[in-house]
């Protein structure tokens, strides 16, 4: 278009294309999975090339031509190798982005914390925590503060690579530094403990995030994943605490989490826990015994109980005891 109507690329255009093709490799998640879906016999490698890299090198090719164009309104500047490495960042090639940062220093341009942050996300999406290491000695070398973005980068890089320990290091060393983590950053390393079954620590965060200290708030995920991880973790009172707090904060609890409760009671043998729990969910207006999470043998055991203490669980008007068709 722009040839068409007789105008020249220049720096701008080019750096704004090359950052085209890093968005496009971020937005290539889908198209993998799509690929994958459409044929089976594609390995995980060959979709991650064919698909997520391909942008990457279209904005490698167009950095070339810059790097050889004559004519110096094209030259590249340090904005077009933060676009080219942020590329590489998505397209998954560490090695390529840590050779670029040699590039522009060849080429007597200074990184900026842009730079230092496009190093840390390709480190992030692979997992690499020598290269994330790697990153912090250039900020350390080249007196540069890390801010928000690159310690949230390699909090989840740490979290990728099974190291919860280092995220709870780098949460720490970020809070002491000033620096104020988001909630997207808590929760990365509050799932991190979750994962490693940690459930102490990531209560420990919990607490962190929710305190004075704290400029985040806890959000839906934060509780999805506290939910989650004490009813895997044969938990449902901790569970259930964080259902109330979750409340508390004025989010209404997916029936999903609920019912996991429900099911880790059960399996905990606590059956009037259990009941407890549907009454609360009748009460607000969840229809509990049309979900189908539930089996004929818990619901045979609510009807035993019933029988066993009268009419009803809770009581002569209770609606909670089943009903013989249930």
């Amino acid at each position: 278009e722009m040839k068409a109507n007789g105008v020249e690329p220049n720096v701008i255009s080019f750096s704004a294309a090359i950052s085209a093709c890093a968005s496009a490799s971020a937005n290539a998640d889908k198209a993998r999975k799509d690929m994958k879906a459409k044929d089976p016999l594609y390995s995980e490698e060959d979709i991650t090339l064919r698909v997520v890299q391909r942008p990457m090198r279209t904005a490698l090719k167009l950095l070339e031509r810059m790097r050889e164009g004559k004519n110096e309104s094209t030259k590249p500047n340090i904005v077009t190798y933060n676009a080219a490495i942020r590329a590489c960042a998505e397209g998954l090639d560490v090695s390529k982005a840590f050779s670029l940062l040699d590039e522009l220093r060849d080429r007597e341009l200074e990184p900026t914390i842009v730079t230092y942050g496009s190093l840390m996300t390709a480190c992030e999406r692979v997992g690499d925590v020598e290269g994330a290491s790697k990153v912090f000695r250039e900020l350390r070398d080249n007196e540069v503060e890390p801010n928000e973005i690159i310690y949230g980068a390699a909090i989840s890089c740490c979290r990728k690579a099974d190291q919860p320990e280092r995220t709870l290091a780098l949460l720490r060393k970020m809070i002491q530094s000033n620096l104020s983590p988001n909630i997207a950053t808590y929760n990365t390393v509050i799932m991190a403990q979750a994962e490693a079954n940690n459930m102490e620590k990531a209560s420990a965060v919990f607490n962190l995030l929710t305190s004075s200290h704290s400029k985040a708030k806890p959000n839906r995920q934060t509780y999805s994943i506290l939910v989650k991880a004490s009813n895997a973790n044969a938990k449902p009172a901790t569970a259930e605490f964080y259902l109330h707090r979750m409340k508390e904060d004025g989010m209404k609890p997916d029936v999903e989490l609920l019912t996991a409760t429900v099911s880790s009671y059960e399996r905990s043998k606590e059956p009037i826990k259990a009941l407890q729990m549907m009454e609360a969910m009748r009460e607000e207006g969840y229809d509990f015994y049309q979900m189908k999470i539930f089996d004929a043998a818990f619901k045979q055991g609510v009807k035993v109980i019933n029988n066993v203490v009268g009419k009803g669980f809770y009581g002569e008007n209770s609606t909670i005891a089943v009903s013989e068709k249930d």
